[in-house]
């Protein structure tokens, strides 16, 4: 399993003005993809606790880029502190040919549809920093940071946290570790009650 380091925060301004913000400190555009997650689970693995449940999703990943695409199936692990900041992650994948395929596979293991999220990238740099900002089911925004990128390599969680305030971009919360699929999870079963 590939182990992970990396921070999520979402933010609280608009993408017009966070992409003023990537011109104005001289970020340049990198790359822009989708990628889109189907979160299958077990029936009898569903529970209150969110986050113990995502731990037990199997993904299937679409990830769509201009010019071509490709497939994975993801298999996601986190571990939590207390309150709730992510200690530890790690992520294994496998290419895959056909996605519906795969699904049908999970689904006569026992496995059923949990959520989809869609999430819309845009990988910006520029001489210190490197950060991809997501647009998720068009509702959320979010910038990830990870600790090494192609063009970047950040020493610790503190400079990596430090990007918000060089850069004067609000954050919801103060959350370093926002959960794109807990956030989910909750509207979607808020929506329902």
């Amino acid at each position: 399993m590939e182990e992970e380091v990396e921070i999520t925060a979402e933010v609280n301004v608009g993408l017009n003005d966070l992409l003023k913000i990537m011109k104005d400190n001289g970020f340049v555009l990198k790359e822009e993809y989708d990628l889109n997650d189907i979160y299958l689970i077990k029936n009898d693995d569903k529970s209150e606790n969110y986050l113990h449940m995502l731990n037990k999703c199997v993904l299937i990943r679409s990830i769509i880029f201009p010019d071509h695409e490709y497939y994975l199936v993801t298999y996601k692990y986190k571990e939590y502190t207390r309150d709730k900041d992510i200690k530890n992650q790690t992520k294994i994948s496998c290419k895959i040919e056909n996605p519906k395929e795969m699904s049908l596979i999970f689904e006569r293991l026992g496995f059923e549809e949990l959520i989809k999220i869609n999430d819309h990238l845009l990988v910006f740099y520029n001489n210190t920093d490197e950060i991809a900002i997501q647009y998720v089911n068009n509702k959320h925004l979010y910038i990830e940071i990870e600790k090494e990128s192609e063009t970047h390599t950040y020493s610790s969680l503190k400079q990596m946290k430090d990007f918000f305030k060089k850069y004067n971009i609000p954050i919801k919360n103060d959350n370093y570790f926002a959960k794109k699929a807990e956030v989910e999870l909750q509207e979607r079963y808020q929506d329902e009650k």
